[in-house]
């Protein structure tokens, strides 16, 4: 007999054996395929009630549900929460490439900027003279000295 959504008591436990069932492996994959094409029909609102139902409707051993559960639990609390696996290599290597490719872009566009800014100043302002510059640092390095 399915359990009473509506009480919230038994909701309560009827989610409990479903969160048990979903981190102990316990449901059979052609389950949760038909489950994961439900939920994503319905993206407004989580069908937990059809979850629910459907998860709970599937047999279980309760003493290989519990040890499963107690498993996975421990491998929880180890890993430390949730699962979250690294990028695979081939994504990290593109990634670093997009990366460096960006930065070697945004470099060469700043060296045109620069360059092309230098040469309009020298255009503009032909009596100015950046080596002054030069001269000036030396000087305020031999000073501090």
């Amino acid at each position: 007999m399915p359990p009473d959504l509506g009480d919230p008591e038994a909701a309560r436990q009827a989610i409990g054996e479903v969160s048990l069932r979903l981190l102990a492996g316990a449901v059979p994959r052609r389950t949760l395929e038909q489950l994961q094409r439900t939920v994503q029909q319905t993206p407004a609102e989580y069908p937990w009630q059809i979850v629910t139902q459907a998860v709970l409707a599937e047999p279980v051993d309760p003493q290989r549900l519990v040890q499963q559960g107690l498993e996975a639990q421990r491998d929880w609390i180890v890993r430390g929460g949730r699962e979250r696996p690294a990028a695979p290599v081939g994504q990290r290597a593109k990634g670093l490439l997009a990366r460096f490719v960006a930065q070697a872009i945004f470099g060469l566009i700043w060296t045109v900027v620069v360059v092309a800014g230098l040469l309009l100043l020298k255009h503009k302002l032909p009596e100015l003279d950046i080596y002054r510059l030069l001269v000036w640092f030396e000087g305020l390095v031999e000073r501090l000295r």
